[in-house]
């Protein structure tokens, strides 16, 4: 993660592209509101991120492009709106903050395990087969080998066959290393708890209230940098890690944070709506984090 100055303090943040803050922006304060939201409103709400007009248009028009967002006038002005692309994605990143580190599900000792084979000349679609499995919390036991302490067999098979990897197996296994070496070495467990501390330090640090900008900016910092974990944490069960582990408390601690800066993060989105479209003012949305 990086730092971003933001009020004299150091926010860890991940390098987030423009596009993806534009999508949090809509899952924290334009959620399922049936009107689009007007053009300018995202601008204002990137500048106060730090993002500059010209980037921040570029990245609109990236989504329009990729389908998740659409893009519609009226007169001179212009407004965006999730397509159905875009809500699955935004509902399906909601579905992962709702869960995540809320609370440790049980674990039957069982590995998802998924071997596949794909020549060395389509290194593209190595790449994005490996980007995949990780994304769904897979990790390297061996070159080709990955393995998941939970039951993702069906959705590695949909995402590999989707991306158009001929030769995959996907199975459910007890397993054992020689030398006794647990499975759970296939992840860098002190990396990821290094990162933990690293958000930690930044929700001690943070302010919970104070002017609206910057409790927009701070707020949806906190969120991008919460969201990095799920590329990170593969989320394993806590009979395979530390018994300190940090993941649920530190949600529950974050979880309180961010609803501080709610009411007046909400008050920001809300004027740079109001300032283009008054009569969508009451349509802005909290998002509210379990506990």
């Amino acid at each position: 993660m990086m730092g971003t100055a933001l009020g004299g303090e150091s926010i860890p943040v991940r390098r987030v592209s423009p596009a993806r803050q534009v999508l949090t922006l809509f899952g924290d304060y334009w959620w399922r509101v049936p009107e689009a939201l007007p053009t300018g409103s995202i601008l204002g709400a990137l500048g106060d991120l730090g993002v500059k007009e010209a980037a921040a248009r570029a990245a609109l028009g990236r989504l329009v492009d990729v389908d998740l967002l659409s893009a519609e006038r009226d007169g001179r002005r212009t407004a965006h709106r999730l397509t159905d692309r875009g809500l699955a994605v935004v509902g399906d990143e909601a579905q992962w903050l709702d869960t995540f580190g809320v609370r440790e599900q049980p674990w039957d000792s069982t590995w998802t395990v998924v071997a596949f084979s794909i020549p060395e000349s389509q290194r593209a679609l190595r790449h994005s087969s490996r980007s995949r499995l990780r994304w769904l919390g897979f990790a390297p036991l061996y070159d080709g080998v990955w393995i998941s302490a939970r039951d993702a067999a069906a959705d590695a098979l949909g995402q590999l066959s989707q991306l158009g990897v001929a030769d995959v197996t996907a199975m459910r296994a007890q397993l054992e290393r020689s030398g006794g070496a647990s499975p759970r070495s296939a992840w860098n467990l002190d990396e990821i708890q290094r990162q933990y501390a690293a958000f930690a330090t930044t929700l001690t640090d943070a302010e919970t209230s104070g002017e609206p900008v910057n409790a927009l900016a701070l707020r949806s910092r906190l969120m991008l940098a919460w969201q990095a974990f799920r590329e990170t944490d593969p989320a394993l069960p806590s009979e395979l890690l530390p018994s300190d582990w940090p993941r649920v408390p530190l949600r529950r601690r974050f979880a309180e944070v961010h609803a501080s800066l709610g009411p007046a993060s909400v008050e920001r989105f809300t004027q740079l709506v109001s300032a283009i479209e008054p009569r969508l003012a009451d349509r802005v949305t909290q998002r509210l984090l379990a506990a």
